[in-house]
């Protein structure tokens, strides 16, 4: 790294906190977060018709060769990548109204408690709020969190982590919603903040 380098990344990181502190007000509101979380979960709604084709497509095609081609799109994964991005949301709302006034103090300074900061740990995230999960949630939760650190967004892993295979024999929309009510009753979070 040369000296401009980590001049450069000493500027960005400053920049940030600088940022963080001028909208701290916005981010100790768990409403904030919640209110992202709903515009995340409304852009997937308009991907759902789109996954469920997809996957019914592919279902008549096993019984007739001759059946409608699936669309070109397979849209699961960004549908997966906007879930995990609207649970992340809902979580970090729920942990912005745990934090203690030590870790208000420092978001109004510009930094982000631990809570808040990662790379997207989808399961991680859900398992803070201390929300009872199933296997099968879990597993949900696991293929939504590879969805956000590749899958939704290349078309092949760009990091030398191992990423297996996961199995994926339907549309996952209407587990996802189901998650989705437990984790909002879980949080307290309502599905629209209109007044």
């Amino acid at each position: 790294m040369t000296d401009a380098d980590s001049n450069s990344d000493r500027e960005c990181r400053a920049e940030l906190q600088q940022r963080i502190a001028r909208y701290s007000h916005v981010l100790i509101k768990k409403e904030a977060w919640f209110q992202k979380a709903n515009e995340l979960v409304e852009a997937m709604s308009l991907l759902e018709p789109g996954v469920e084709k997809y996957w019914q497509c592919l279902r008549e095609q096993l019984d007739d060769p001759n059946a409608e081609a699936e669309p070109e799109y397979d849209l699961a994964n960004v549908h997966m990548l906007l879930a995990g991005f609207a649970i992340e949301n809902l979580c970090k709302g729920h942990l912005v109204d745990q934090l203690g006034p030590d870790e208000w103090e420092s978001v109004k300074a510009g930094v982000l408690p631990e809570s808040l900061k990662g790379n997207h740990g989808i399961l991680k995230f859900v398992e803070q709020t201390g929300m009872e999960l199933s296997d099968v949630e879990k597993y949900l939760l696991k293929r939504i969190g590879e969805a956000v650190l590749w899958r939704g967004r290349y078309p092949v892993a760009t990091r030398h982590e191992k990423h297996g295979p996961f199995a994926q024999i339907g549309s996952d929309v209407r587990h996802i919603k189901n998650f989705f009510g437990r984790l909002r009753r879980h949080v307290g979070a309502k599905g629209s903040y209109r007044e």
